[in-house]
């Protein structure tokens, strides 16, 4: 039996609705697809990068919680680490040369 998804998009709008209300946002825990790039400016591809090297968009990354195979993040990480970004960086140059990658 097909089990019934909800749209990141409605998730992320009952979550800030319920941060509006009052609720605390450390408690708020919203999946991945709801904060890339509905909050965060990146794909879900990047987030899953920046979960293995620490960084995203040229900072540390926002804190997350494992629950079995599904991330997490909870809004008032999120929320914090949008707040402490002033603006969003992003490299231009290639951290490694194209000739590096070749084998010799």
């Amino acid at each position: 039996m097909p089990t019934k998804t909800q749209d990141p998009r409605d998730i992320l709008a009952n979550a800030l609705a319920r941060y509006r209300d009052g609720f605390d946002p450390a408690l708020i825990e919203l999946p991945e697809q709801a904060v890339f790039p509905g909050l965060i400016p990146a794909q879900p591809t990047t987030a899953r990068k920046a979960r293995c090297t620490g960084n995203l968009l040229g900072r540390p990354g926002p804190r997350f919680v494992r629950r079995g195979r599904s991330i997490r993040y909870r809004l008032k990480d999120v929320l914090d680490w949008l707040a402490d970004g002033s603006s969003v960086s992003v490299r231009q140059t290639p951290l490694v040369s194209d000739q590096t990658l070749c084998c010799q």
